[in-house]
């Protein structure tokens, strides 16, 4: 669908005739997200028909979370197009977190945002889910090796040789690593980085993109969190235990070279670089 006709679908079920209201975001692969009067109402419509099969499946998974009580905001749809070309949800208020919003907060604010995130997940985990999983463990570490190797020597416009033998050694020993301490699979939101998860006012936390959501090691869900006190009180918060920290540090220490690898495809250079920063950062740790 042209965006002119998405834009006039978005006034007319919203009654909206300024359109300095509505503003457009176009960052994900699948979809182009309308956001109507700061987040009162959001619209996301399907940019290809070769991506119906995960916008069906996020469809499915929000249809399936609405049943369930959370101690945070989650999206509701509200309309459904033809043939699902897109989809209405009564939006959450609030502003996506990130590094530069976080590392303003007091640390009493970030372990209470962090304990919010942990009961959530407490919840979330307990859903029983029987559909199809977007991305299994065996997926997640086949496309890592993948697009290290497919993308090594343009990583070596960013690291040195020295710590791109280190990175190098942490992807390969990323299947063991991953095994050593089991695989505990739950339904996961999948995605809960800093860009899924909203802040009001109040700062009470809303969780959105649910597109990648179904069974996996039960530690995926708090890898986005890279505050450490605000990672703390989330576990403390689920009732984690040692095993569970351990595996969290092992996904940690490699989430910014995944994020790079997509980033890299999606030409983001501001993206890579901030990646580079947070990757060298866990190398030293």
């Amino acid at each position: 669908m042209k965006k002119s006709k998405e834009l006039t679908i978005v006034k007319e079920l919203t009654n909206i005739g300024d359109e300095s209201n509505i503003v457009l975001n176009e960052v994900g692969w699948t979809s182009r997200v309308y956001i109507v009067n700061n987040g009162k109402t959001v619209f996301k419509f399907l940019k290809n028909k070769q991506y119906q099969e995960e916008f069906k499946h996020e469809i499915n998974i929000l249809m399936l979370i609405k049943e369930h009580k959370f101690n945070v905001k989650i999206p509701l749809i509200s309309k459904l197009g033809v043939d699902n070309a897109y989809i209405a949800f009564d939006g959450l208020i609030g502003k996506s977190m990130t590094k530069e919003l976080v590392d303003k907060l007091t640390e009493e604010q970030r372990r209470n945002i962090g304990t919010q995130i942990g009961l959530f997940l407490k919840t979330l985990h307990k859903i029983n889910y029987k559909g199809k999983s977007p991305n299994s463990e065996g997926d997640i570490i086949e496309w890592l090796q993948n697009s290290f190797n497919k993308r090594k020597h343009t990583l070596k416009r960013y690291f040195s040789d020295n710590e791109l033998v280190t990175i190098e050694s942490l992807v390969a020993a990323f299947p063991q690593k991953s095994q050593e301490f089991g695989i505990e699979q739950v339904f996961c939101h999948g995605d809960l980085g800093y860009n899924n998860i909203l802040l009001n006012d109040n700062f009470d936390v809303g969780v959105i993109d649910f597109g990648d959501a179904g069974y996996n090691d039960i530690s995926y869900d708090f890898v986005g969190l890279e505050d450490d006190d605000m990672l703390d009180a989330a576990i403390l918060a689920y009732d984690g235990d040692e095993i569970l920290r351990k595996k969290i540090e092992i996904r940690r220490k490699l989430l910014p070279l995944m994020e790079m690898l997509f980033l890299i495809d999606k030409k983001d250079k501001e993206g890579v670089r901030q990646c580079v920063e947070r990757m060298r950062v866990r190398l030293k740790m």
